[in-house]
């Protein structure tokens, strides 16, 4: 909705152009009035102003004044000026500044009403879609090496999705890797910090050790460079050339053991900082890079040798120890997945939403029933519990909600699993507690939802003869008027314009039928200072002019 302000010393004048603006069927904004420049400036602090209308020639502050100040304050503001014969030179140079129109005063109410208009069409114009977009375009490059980088984090933790769908994404990213193509995969970690010990040097190091890389591997491969935690990386890698798969392979890991050997060397010698380096042995499809990762971690950690500038290559499957079967590990790294979406139920207790609750339980419950055939089903079960239990032990501990729960909540069943028959039993009771946790937040929200409503109508039936703004009842509930307005309307069904007018007429009923107060009286009660106005919108709304309306009730 836009906020309209009109300034002019005349009160007659202010009065005529609000009623002929309010009555205009395709116009959605509320009026704000001043009778002065000092007053605009005070009533312009309270919220955003879209249209300025104001005359030029006024007592203190002028509208050529209040205009500049208004540009400074609300840059965006249409400014219309109402202006007589020997303002017009005035006018017009002021109009070369932009965004500003001018209405001479004799040419009556349909150029006033074209030039808001006008100022309302620049309003929407300038925020168009598209426009929008375009700006979201040129965001979206400065962050694009951001989202990258997220995006390609998700892949190597699980997350995954349709070729198809990865090639686009690898497109519309910038991403310089083939996403049907198999990946070579390295893992990198900085045994020592050096001079680099800063954390504000920390990314600094990293960036210089992928530049180094760069220089030796670009070419022949092409490789993108991952903070994976504090001290290690990964280096997704595939050949640059598209010749014979075995042989780019080949050739590519060949290409990679040298380069990486020398990536070490010039770390040593230029940065001086040991890192040790572990390559795949062979290359992955994309939905393998989880637990390939996996993998490469664990013989990173195991080692030989002195622990520091180690140079391994993965061991082949032959010679590897007892390594969990591939079903096994998706079905544990989806568990983990779900485990990692606490935030996500963070925002379900929040908002009340006890669909969301249900949900993610039931998924890490179906996670659990899957892992229960395996022999590391029963210990991740309990880190589930455990992971789960903390969490909403440490959300009701910070919104101090333990005596929301009722007496029949013991503490002991929070904590320990083994107060349950199962794992899985136990996991079902804390998806109980969060349901309850969501049911008290929704509850609490409708009530003050409620609240709210119940405070503005009663502020509105107190105030009922005084100047009833979106912005003046915005401020009484500590809302923005936008979201008073939408939040209105979305509870009640209807507008909170459409309210106060329905309040007013309904009060000056039966102040014409229980009174003997004048029309121009009645107007006033009801808060509106002009009768033609009041007479109008009271027949607009009941069909009978506020006389007929009495005369008719009255010989009824």
């Amino acid at each position: 909705m836009l906020t309209m302000m009109i300034v002019d010393d005349e009160p007659l004048a202010v009065h005529y152009l609000t009623e002929t603006l309010l009555e205009l069927e395709d116009m959605d904004f509320q009026i704000v009035k001043a009778h002065a420049g000092k007053e605009a400036i005070e009533k312009m602090e309270a919220g955003k102003i879209d249209i300025l209308l104001t005359d030029i020639r006024m007592p203190g502050m002028s509208g050529m004044e209040l205009a500049e100040y208004t540009r400074k304050r609300w840059p965006r503001c249409r400014i219309v000026f109402l202006t007589g014969f020997d303002d017009f030179a005035y006018a017009q140079t002021a109009i070369r500044n932009g965004g500003i129109d001018f209405v001479l005063k004799t040419e009556g109410d349909e150029a006033i009403i074209q030039a808001v208009h006008k100022a309302v069409q620049d309003i929407e114009i300038e925020i168009d879609r598209e426009e929008i977009l375009k700006r979201s375009r040129e965001q979206l490059q400065s962050a694009l090496p951001t989202i990258r980088r997220d995006y390609l984090r998700q892949l190597i933790q699980g997350e995954s999705e349709a070729p198809a769908v990865r090639a686009r994404r690898f497109e519309e990213l910038g991403i310089r890797l083939d996403a049907e193509r198999p990946i070579l995969l390295v893992i990198g970690r900085l045994d020592e910090w050096g001079s680099f010990a800063a954390p504000s040097d920390q990314s600094l190091l990293f960036y210089s050790v992928h530049n180094i890389a760069d220089e030796y591997l670009n070419g022949s491969l092409q490789m993108i460079a991952l903070p994976y935690d504090r001290n290690r990386f990964i280096w997704l890698v595939q050949p640059s050339e598209s010749i014979a798969e075995q042989d780019a392979q080949e050739q590519a890991l060949r290409t990679l053991a040298g380069g990486v050997e020398l990536v070490q060397a010039a770390c040593r010698r230029h940065l001086k900082v040991p890192v040790s380096f572990m390559m795949a042995a062979s290359f992955c499809p994309w939905e393998s890079l989880m637990q390939r990762i996996e993998v490469l971690k664990l013989q990173l950690a195991y080692g030989i040798g002195k622990d520091q500038e180690m140079m391994l290559t993965e061991q082949r499957s032959e010679e590897k120890e007892e390594l969990r079967s591939s079903k096994q590990f998706y079905e544990e790294q989806d568990l983990r997945i779900h485990l990692r979406k606490m935030d996500l139920l963070e925002t379900y207790l929040d908002n009340g939403e006890k669909e969301g609750c249900v949900y993610l339980f039931g998924e890490i419950v179906k996670a659990i029933n899957l892992l229960s055939r395996n022999d590391a089903g029963e210990a991740l079960a309990y880190e589930a519990f455990s992971q789960l239990s903390a969490f909403l032990l440490t959300y009701i501990n910070k919104r101090h909600l333990i005596n929301q729960l009722g007496e029949a909540f013991r503490m002991e069943q929070l904590l320990n699993p083994f107060q349950h028959s199962s794992t899985v039993e136990g996991i079902q009771f804390l998806g109980g507690i969060a349901l309850s946790l969501a049911d008290y937040h929704g509850l609490k929200k409708a009530e003050r939802t409620t609240d709210m409503i119940g405070q503005i109508q009663h502020y509105v039936h107190a105030f009922l003869q005084e100047e009833l703004s979106l912005t003046r009842l915005a401020e009484h509930v500590y809302l923005s008027p936008p979201y008073l307005s939408r939040m209105y309307k979305q509870t009640t069904g209807q507008g909170l314009l459409d309210y106060i007018t329905e309040v007013r007429i309904q009060r000056a009923k039966t102040l014409l039928m229980t009174t003997e107060h004048k029309i121009h009286e009645i107007a006033t009660m009801v808060g509106l200072e002009s009768a033609p106005y009041f007479t109008r919108l009271f027949k607009k709304v009941t069909g009978f002019t506020p006389q007929v309306y009495r005369d008719s009730k009255l010989s009824g």
